[in-house]
């Protein structure tokens, strides 16, 4: 997909539509536009509220352009989410910027290709597993690593299975820290070293979206490897 840079650097107006609480420091907002509003899945939006401005990725895609939704962590001390979660409500408005980022797909999706992430890190992930189940064309093998802490904390946990179930090249791996079940437990690197281990792609893309100790261990772990820095795509949050 190309980038489009056009009015990236403008402030528009948008609506708060619809405020869902999703864990008990998670909500998920739907953004509404008053004209389209066009960006490529994986890149984020800069909000602006009472004079605070911070970045959040997007975490949809649909064929409506005219909104889009992002899942929000409360931040202890945080300005603006101090804002959104305790004088914000269905119907307010919001400036919104944007879309910026580069953190998304190739034109060429041939390529064995990794998505490793913690809580709200899946956003951007979401944005891009919405637009390929769209237009029905995933990687050669996609993978999708999310660590969290507890089985409540698995934010769109249905929804990704359904995808998973519809969908023979993807692979989504929840995996729980703080918590035995069913699944994986423990964290993300065990996960995806487990996979380049048995795997062994020749020519992958690892994108990495959570927070700095997580990314920076995994960037290590994949040059570890023998892979090269161009092949690992990073966002960090915090």
């Amino acid at each position: 997909m190309n980038i489009n840079t056009k009015n990236r650097n403008k402030w528009v107006d948008a609506q708060i539509s619809s405020i869902e609480i999703l864990t008990k420091n998670t909500r998920k907002f739907i953004i509404k536009f008053f004209n389209n509003f066009d960006f490529v899945p994986g890149q984020f939006i800069q909000i602006k509220l009472k004079d605070v401005i911070r970045s959040y990725s997007i975490a949809s895609y649909s064929i409506d352009k005219n909104k889009l939704e992002l899942i929000i962590v409360k931040v202890e001390d945080g300005q603006l989410t101090s804002i959104l979660f305790n004088d914000t409500a269905v119907g307010d408005k919001i400036q919104v910027r944007g879309p910026k980022g580069k953190f998304v797909l190739p034109e060429d999706t041939q390529r064995d290709i990794f998505f490793i992430c913690t809580g709200t890190g899946l956003a951007p992930f979401k944005s891009i597993l919405d637009h390929l189940n769209i237009v029905q064309k995933f990687p050669r093998n996609l993978f999708l690593i999310f660590g969290t802490r507890t089985k409540k904390d698995l934010l769109f946990y249905e929804e990704i299975l359904k995808i998973e179930q519809s969908q023979p090249h993807f692979n989504y791996i929840p995996v729980l820290s703080r918590q035995k079940w069913e699944g994986s437990s423990g964290y993300v690197h065990k996960e995806y070293m487990k996979i380049i281990n048995n795997l062994k792609p020749k020519d992958p893309l690892f994108y990495l979206c959570g927070w700095k100790n997580m990314i920076s261990e995994a960037k290590q772990n994949i040059l570890d490897f023998g892979y090269d820095r161009k092949s690992i795509k990073l966002e960090v949050y915090g």
